[in-house]
């Protein structure tokens, strides 16, 4: 037991001990310079796993059976357009995080033993990558209650649409709508939490390929899209790619309250230039801005960037873990005055070495022992809100 929670604690310490605290807008990077993390405030999660250039004569390229080494051209661009574009059109900044190496080097999503093929350098630049992506859920999650993710990817089938990977295979997008709205397809869907919970009661179905599903809303701004209700399904032979393992981590189908979508993206009118790149960009930060305000959080006049507006099931709160780094000590606190909270402090190797309670709005001091980071697992009614390294500054 001991064991597995020091591993549990060390990979958080690995995916936050690059820079603390973040900064929104700012860049921090992995091992290597070969994975970025742009920061963020805003329930918006971004990702381009197979747009990197960086291929180092160091890492062999891949080579294992039937492993794709094609790039995704200019999809490591759209990412940070849209990033740039969603910053400019709210003064928020999504959470982003870019593989930047060639995928002949690795796969960032794949699991570990095709991303990487047994290359330990590749393995923790993948590592790193799903070390940033694991963080931004968590904290999109704690400061929001909910948020989407989006995993860029670019397509080269000859039909010239976007392909929203919902994790539903095109045979079952073509199914009647009653089918799509029954458990077993939701259960499959990286949008689960929003079909069981949205504003409006929109079934599955209507969500997936409704008047005001993410698919539609691009295609009324001029990017044809499947599915949407102008292109339910790919009909039977058509070529399509219905999401991956990043969508699949990183989404509702796995639980939770981050739903989340693949966009695989043509390549005419959208990738084939920087100047189209911007341009889609652009309006695609327009289309998430409208899906967010319309099954999120009510509409646009909605200030994702400040915390203090943050709700969790219906009750607004933050918390705060300071000075980090420290050097005697530290302090906790929370302005959630409607649950029981509680604060962990365990070692680098996983022991306990403090347990508190902490009330609303009176600071907790805690003096660790000597010796390297700490933990703080903070309980919210018994439930783990959040887990924060905090690092030792005194030499």
């Amino acid at each position: 037991m001991r064991s597995a929670l020091f591993l549990f604690l060390l990979s958080l310490l690995s995916s936050r001990t690059h820079a603390q605290p973040y900064v929104p807008g700012q860049s921090y990077f992995g091992s290597n310079n070969y994975t970025e993390y742009v920061a963020g405030n805003m329930p918006v999660i971004l990702s381009a796993p197979h747009g990197g250039l960086l291929s180092p004569a160091a890492i062999p390229d891949r080579n294992c059976s039937g492993c794709s080494t094609v790039n995704d051209f200019n999809t490591q661009e759209l990412a940070r357009a849209l990033a740039n574009a969603l910053h400019e059109q709210t003064g928020c900044w999504p959470h982003l995080v870019i593989n930047r190496l060639h995928r002949r080097k690795l796969d960032a999503n794949r699991d570990l033993p095709e991303a990487a093929d047994g290359n330990p350098v590749a393995g923790q630049a993948w590592a790193d990558f799903h070390n940033f992506l694991g963080n931004a859920k968590n904290d999109v999650a704690f400061q929001f209650g909910k948020g989407f993710y989006v995993d860029i990817h670019g397509h080269g089938h000859s039909i010239q649409r976007l392909e929203l990977g919902y994790l539903l295979y095109s045979d079952e997008l073509r199914l009647p709508d009653d089918t799509l709205n029954t458990p077993v397809f939701t259960g499959y869907s990286s949008i689960k939490h929003l079909v069981e919970s949205n504003p409006q009661s929109l079934t599955h179905a209507d969500l997936l390929r409704g008047s005001q599903s993410l698919g539609e809303l691009l295609a009324d701004r001029g990017y044809p899209a499947t599915p949407s209700q102008s292109d339910p399904a790919p009909d039977t032979g058509e070529d399509y790619f219905s999401g991956g393992y990043n969508t699949a981590r990183y989404s509702s189908y796995n639980g939770g309250s981050i739903d989340g979508v693949q966009i695989e993206c043509n390549r005419t009118g959208i990738r084939d230039s920087l100047t189209q790149v911007e341009r889609f960009a652009d309006s695609l930060a327009v289309t998430l801005l409208d899906y967010l305000g319309r099954h999120y959080f009510g509409g646009l006049e909605t200030s994702f960037c400040e915390s203090s507006d943050a709700t969790q099931s219906g009750v607004a709160w933050m918390y705060d873990v300071s000075p980090n780094p420290f050097c005697r000590y530290f302090q906790i606190r929370h302005n959630d005055d409607s649950a029981d909270w509680t604060a962990g402090v365990y070692n680098f190797y996983g022991d306990l070495v403090q347990f508190v309670p902490v009330t609303a709005n009176i600071p907790v001091q805690i003096v660790p022992p000597p010796g390297g980071p700490v933990f703080v697992v903070l309980r919210r009614n018994g439930e783990i809100a959040a887990v924060k390294t905090v690092l030792s500054a005194c030499r």
